[in-house]
């Protein structure tokens, strides 16, 4: 069983929580992406924009007292534009962190625990500023609109980075 019940939803970035959207707003001027007036642009361009809110499960007495500041509720807004992979979370205890990866230099896929019961997005590639390969994962719901929007993310990555065709040798046939 998961530690977490999550509910995932579509929707505008302007219907994100309160916390993400400052988040969302305060990034895209540090990303050249224009003054207040052309804020707007990166909702304009994202193609998808999806929430998902985590509420922790009650645990016992010792493990809630031994995670006493983890958060209970987190809120996680994720949009995709043409080129980037954009999340944001914010946590009633941790507060509020951006991550974004160019598509171009990253992978996903779904993942699934058969033991938690635990579904996400697992992104693997140059994430944020890292100097190195690393790997993230964004919990999302498992339901059928989590699954969407895992396709739409791949089927955007496939755009900007097709796979590359490999030929069979001349010495295997064909």
């Amino acid at each position: 069983m998961s530690d977490y019940t999550r509910i995932t939803r579509k929707c505008l970035v302007s219907h994100l929580h309160p916390e993400l959207r400052k988040a969302i707003r305060d990034y895209s001027p540090s990303q050249a992406l224009g003054n207040e007036a052309e804020n707007h642009s990166l909702s304009a361009e994202t193609i998808s924009c999806y929430e998902t809110t985590s509420e922790r499960k009650s645990a016992g007495k010792l493990t809630s007292w031994l995670n006493d500041r983890s958060d209970t509720i987190t809120h996680v807004g994720i949009l995709l534009t043409p080129e980037r992979l954009i999340w944001v979370r914010w946590g009633d205890q941790s507060g509020t962190l951006l991550t974004a990866a160019n598509l171009k230099e990253i992978q996903v896929k779904v993942y699934a625990s058969i033991l938690t019961n635990d579904t996400g997005l697992e992104v693997y590639g140059f994430i944020g500023d890292s100097k190195g390969r690393v790997r993230g994962y964004i919990g999302m719901e498992s339901a059928p609109i989590a699954q969407e929007f895992c396709d739409e993310i791949r089927q955007a990555i496939e755009k900007v980075n097709p796979p590359v065709k490999r030929k069979v040798p001349w010495w295997l046939g064909r």
